[in-house]
Formats: C-alpha cells, sequence, structure tokens
C-alpha cells in the first residue's frame, strides 16, 4: 500500500511539474504577442485611419517586434503544445518554416525601422510588415487563429 501511495505521489509530481513547463512556456509566448499586439494598437489603428499618424507608435511597435519576436522560436517546447494556448499543431509539425517567418519578421521590422520616416512611406512599408503576421494568424491553416480572433483572446488574463 505505502508503494502504490509513493509511486502516486512520484506520478502526481510528475504531471505537475510538466503542467508547470507547459503553463511556463504559455504564458511566455503570450506575454511576448501581448507586448507586440500592445504596441501595434495604435499603428493598426493609423492604417485604419482612426488616427492620425505618429512616429512615435511606429517606433514602439517595431522596437517590440523586434525585442519580443525572437523568444517565440523558443516558446514552442513540445510540451507546450497543450493547455491555455492558440497554437495549432502546425508549430510543431513545420517548426523550420516558422522559425523562418519568425526571422523575416524581425528582419522586415529591421529593415521598417529605417524605412518608415514619414506618414507616406509608412502607408507603404508598414502593410507589408503586417503581412508576415498574417505569415502565422491564418484563418485557414495557420499556425494560430486568425489576428482579429487573437487580439479579442489577448484581452483576457494569462
Amino acid at each position: 500500500m505505502l508503494r502504490l501511495v509513493a509511486i502516486s505521489a512520484a506520478l502526481l509530481l510528475a504531471a505537475t511539474t510538466s503542467y508547470a513547463q507547459n503553463a511556463d512556456a504559455i504564458k511566455q509566448r503570450r506575454e511576448a504577442m501581448r507586448a507586440i499586439g500592445q504596441a501595434g494598437g495604435d499603428p493598426f489603428r493609423m492604417t485604419r485611419g482612426e488616427l492620425p499618424f505618429a512616429m512615435a507608435p511606429v517606433q514602439a511597435v517595431l522596437a517590440s517586434i523586434i525585442e519580443n519576436a525572437p523568444k517565440f522560436k523558443a516558446a514552442f517546447p513540445d510540451d507546450s503544445k497543450t493547455g491555455t494556448t492558440d497554437a495549432t499543431e502546425k508549430v510543431w509539425t513545420s517548426r523550420a518554416e516558422f522559425n523562418a517567418i519568425i526571422d523575416k519578421w524581425v528582419v522586415d521590422a529591421r529593415a521598417a525601422t529605417v524605412s518608415i520616416k514619414d506618414e507616406a512611406t509608412f502607408k507603404v512599408e508598414y502593410p507589408k510588415l503586417v503581412a508576415t503576421c498574417g505569415s502565422c494568424h491564418g484563418n485557414n491553416g495557420g499556425y494560430a487563429p486568425g489576428l482579429g480572433d487573437s487580439f479579442r483572446r489577448m484581452r483576457t488574463p494569462l
């Protein structure tokens, strides 16, 4: 009987540890995406004509992408496929493609820090950067739900 209790306790501890690792990875990637999403709110509204152009928010979202996007490459360990995540299985089955998209997004954000100088260049260059977002947030067959769904979900607590 004591042996059964010890084995059960060990299994429970292992499951709890696995879940904790899972929850930490999911939380890290949600925090990184939330930081990018929050910084991107005003530039998104600028593209829709809901806010006047301002350079500071554009610089802020570019800096957030450059800082946070690389974190995604390590934020999807195998033990984080389940839990409070919207990531699809494609993240794990197409890892090289996923990582290439992240790398491109960072390169494009760095280039945009140089090429976006005013409203005219913003209107040309920023949509190209946002198109990379759609590479992962596709409504069909993407790595995550569409952008609208993802932004709505980011409002929920971590």
